[in-house]
């Protein structure tokens, strides 16, 4: 009896530091990569027609790793911003049969974020309010938690960006050397 309840009580005790070494590779996530991305969504955001969402989207990618990206497109005359993480749909391009599905892990990880988990006609997405003016900070947390929680994006990762109307970030976001 000993034994199982010392059993139990480690299974219990283990998460903890699991969930505070998460908690650090999500801080040293953030503070490599939120400057970069909040400056993104600010350019995209006065860019462009907020009538249209042509192009006033911003894809993060992590490198080496399938099917692993979030994107946030702003629509409704800039009052929303539509966001997307790869759920493996169109790993096999249009008409093909699917061969990729993501991890239960993954799914459950976005779920918890608010994304649908229903990969069965596309990718798992979450339609967000922005408040006027828009708090870039917030949206940036929330697309570098659903890399870091969901595609395992680190702050060592070179995350790859792809902004048609934010193709770099301003000199704000370099450092100093």
């Amino acid at each position: 009896m000993f034994k199982r309840a010392s059993f139990i009580l480690a299974a219990l005790i283990m998460p903890l530091p699991v969930a505070a070494q998460d908690a650090g590779t999500y801080h040293d996530l953030l503070v490599q990569y939120r400057c970069p991305v909040v400056d993104r969504l600010e350019q995209i955001y006065v860019s462009g027609n907020p009538a249209s969402s042509h192009g006033r989207f911003l894809a993060i990618t992590v490198p080496h790793a399938t099917q692993a990206y979030v994107q946030c497109l702003f629509h409704d005359n800039n009052r929303k911003a539509y966001c997307e993480a790869a759920s493996g749909f169109y790993y096999d391009g249009a008409g093909a049969a699917r061969t990729f599905h993501q991890s239960a892990n993954v799914i459950a990880a976005l779920g918890r974020l608010g994304f649908s988990t229903d990969d069965s006609a596309g990718n798992f997405s979450v339609d967000r309010d922005l408040a006027d003016p828009p708090d870039f900070n917030a949206l940036a947390d929330f697309i570098l938690k659903a890399q870091h929680d969901g595609y395992g994006a680190r702050a060592d990762l070179k995350l790859k960006f792809n902004a048609p109307l934010a193709p770099h970030a301003t000199s704000q976001c370099v450092p100093v050397s």
